[in-house]
């Protein structure tokens, strides 16, 4: 009886003209799904006239207001950009072509034929020493093994036509290859002394005194050194280990000098270190200036990482709220008002720190804009005027 008395009442103040006050706790009551729904559809376009009503006083009511009462701040447009990152080490130039020569045999120093600095070729005669009577025992040799070969051609053409015996064949044969081996022994031992070039270079240091007595691998002679090609040398941490190869980009600062060289790595070493935990790398340098000396301290950065298309944003865009999660404040233009944003907290993930900037693995994306300056002042949701967009 109740829900028709309802709906009479309902019906009557519609044909009157007037608005009824429904009341909701009673149509949900005594309505019908019908009566309900209408009810909804009527309330959410009063809702929507609303909030239309209610954004135009709020654009009435910035555009009434100060300039100086919106928060302002600077900001960035977010575009891919490549990416190293590298890891930094001291090191030490050397050369594989550094050597300092030691006579092999003992005896004086007869002869020097070069000067300190002076360059010479692979094989250039550098000094000589005094052989000890090798030389007459080398002629000796030489005529013994003339006549030992002479009797062997002989024997071996008697031998062919059954003249003589076998035995006096070998015999000639061996004395023959016997000597052969002395000859080729003796001169071995007077090669050792004279003392050439081991590749092109340079004359660095002439150690020993004309007249010297050598002791073999004790006494120096010389310091011979080829600086066209250096390296430089040194320890990184074997967690690198799997970001660092072979032809990695390396750059190379020496500080003494205030140069830089771009190269690549050359070497990587398959042993770690168990008393520091780290692995040897080298790299070549080129030195046709002659710049670079041995045991010269350089500072290296290796490329372990690259992204050719990388998120960048300045540490100092980023914030942390209290559970340790970064966040930057994503711009949101406002329609019809110019260099006017609302700030939007958004959280990221970030990847490989370099330079002051943190690369953004997810959270961002290309064409993004964010707040720069002003960032530590603003709050989620806030209206930012840019000055320098």
């Amino acid at each position: 009886m109740k829900k028709y008395l309802f709906l009479f009442s309902l019906m009557l103040l519609t044909q009157c003209g007037g608005e009824a006050p429904v009341n909701i706790d009673e149509l949900i009551t005594n309505g019908s799904l019908a009566d309900i729904q209408n009810l909804k559809t009527q309330k959410q376009k009063e809702l929507n006239s609303l909030k239309q009503e209610i954004d135009q006083l709020d654009a009435a009511i910035r555009s009434q207001n100060s300039e100086k009462k919106l928060l302002l701040g600077t900001d960035m447009l977010i575009t891919p950009q490549e990416f190293k990152h590298y890891v930094s080490f001291q090191g030490t130039i050397d050369t594989d072509q550094n050597l300092v020569l030691y006579p092999e045999l003992p005896g004086l120093l007869k002869a020097i034929y070069v000067k300190e600095g002076q360059r010479v070729k692979k094989g250039t005669l550098l000094v000589r020493l005094s052989d000890g009577g090798m030389q007459d025992q080398l002629e000796q040799l030489r005529l013994q093994l003339e006549l030992a070969k002479t009797t062997y051609e002989r024997q071996g053409k008697l031998w062919d036509q059954k003249i003589g015996s076998e035995i006096q064949y070998l015999q000639a044969k061996t004395a023959y290859k016997t000597l052969q081996k002395s000859v080729s022994q003796m001169q071995d031992q007077v090669a050792k002394t004279q003392i050439r070039a081991p590749f092109d270079g340079i004359v660095d240091h002439i150690i020993a005194d004309k007249g010297a007595n050598l002791a073999p691998g004790a006494t120096p002679i010389l310091r011979f050194v080829n600086l066209d090609r250096m390296q430089v040398a040194g320890e990184i941490p074997e967690k690198h280990l799997p970001n660092i190869q072979k032809n990695s980009l390396a750059k190379v600062d020496v500080p003494v000098l205030g140069k830089q060289w771009v190269s690549k790595v050359s070497l990587v070493g398959n042993y770690i270190n168990p008393n520091n935990r780290s692995f040897r790398v080298e790299i070549d340098l080129d030195n046709k200036e002659g710049n670079l000396k041995p045991n010269m301290t350089a500072q290296v950065l290796l490329n372990d990482y690259t992204n050719p298309e990388a998120l960048l944003v300045p540490l100092k865009n980023i914030l942390k709220n209290q559970d340790g999660r970064s966040y930057v404040f994503v711009l949101e233009p406002i329609a019809d008002e110019k260099d006017t944003y609302k700030a939007v907290k958004t959280f990221i993930e970030t990847g490989t720190e370099a330079n002051n900037k943190l690369e953004i693995i997810n959270g961002l994306k290309a064409g993004d804009r964010i707040l720069q300056e002003g960032v530590r002042l603003a709050k989620d949701q806030q209206l930012i005027k840019i000055i320098n967009s």
